[in-house]
This record gives C-alpha cells, structure tokens and sequence, in this order.
C-alpha cells in the first residue's frame, strides 16, 4: 500500500463513514466519533510519514478505535471527579471546612479571654487545671507529680472551673 500522505487520505476518506459509524457505536456520540475519527486520520499520517506502516487500514481502524476507548475512559474519570447535577446555588450553600473572618475574629477573642481567666488562678492551681484537662493526667499521676494528696488534686481542679466558669460563663465550654 502507498504510505504517502496521499495514500493515508485516500485510504481515510474510503474508510471515513464506516470508522465514524464504528466509533458512534462505542462512545454514542455522532460528534464525538467525527471528531476522534480526524483524530485517528493525523496520528496515522503523522505515524505513515515517520516510519513503515505494513498495515495501513488495520492500523488506522486500531488507531480510531483505541481513541474511542480512550475517550470513554476519559469520560468515566470524568464523572467521577465532575458533579454536574450541581448548580451554582447548591454548591454555594455548602459550608466551608475553613472557618470565616468572623469566626476566627470570635475564637481569637476567646482564648484572649481564656488566658486573662487563667491568669487569675493560682500558679499551682493553674498548672493543676492545665495537666489535667490539656495534658490528660489523672488526679494519682498530679498528685504524685506535685507532692499533694489526691483529694486536694480534685479540688483544685474544681475550683479551677468554678472560677473559668464564673469569669468566661457556661458558653466558653
């Protein structure tokens, strides 16, 4: 077969309606096939000019149709990612997993606020509060640690949140 470009052309247009006709029945798309069957007609010319190709027809018919293949795997990853019943209003009404100026500005103001409350205990109380609720200790592991009995442990933790609680109020918790 003749391998110039006037060959390849030749051989396209007698094979153009049948490879479109193919490829429609694989991606269901009549568009979609004309436009991959132009697709399959350069990369078999720009292929034919480079090097031999002892099989001319076969490969153009390979060629389309591994293009089709690739399209709808394309097409499949496509509608994985893509979410096209959603509209610019449902996707606008779904809540960010970053908060707002706003509520940073509010939780900013917060721990300024948890750390005056926190200035107002003791140094031993705070650290008391401070290993039990941020650092999970229990009230054995305090005791042993500051050299004071489990009970007074307890208390202190107590009177720790009483006070947060009478300075920050039930909301800060």
């Amino acid at each position: 077969m003749d391998h110039s470009s006037t060959g390849v052309s030749d051989l396209f247009l007698d094979l153009r309606e049948t490879l479109v006709h193919t490829l429609f029945r694989i991606v269901g798309c009549r568009q979609t096939a004309e436009d991959l069957v132009q697709e399959a007609y350069v990369r078999v010319m720009s292929a034919a000019e480079n090097q031999h190709v002892a099989h001319l027809k076969a490969f153009l018919n390979q060629t389309a149709r591994n293009l089709a293949l690739d399209h709808l795997r394309k097409a499949k990853v496509r509608a994985r990612i893509d979410c096209p019943d959603a509209d610019a209003e449902t996707v606008a009404e779904i809540p960010a997993s970053a908060p707002t100026p706003e509520q940073e500005a509010v939780a900013q103001q917060d721990v300024e606020r948890l750390f005056e409350a926190l200035a107002g205990l003791s140094e031993r109380r705070r650290q008391i509060l401070i290993l039990h609720k941020l650092h999970h200790w229990s009230y054995e592991g305090i005791a042993g640690h500051i050299g004071i009995s489990r009970s007074a442990v307890e208390k202190n933790v107590q009177a720790a949140l009483a006070h947060l609680v009478s300075v920050l109020g039930d909301d800060i918790f």
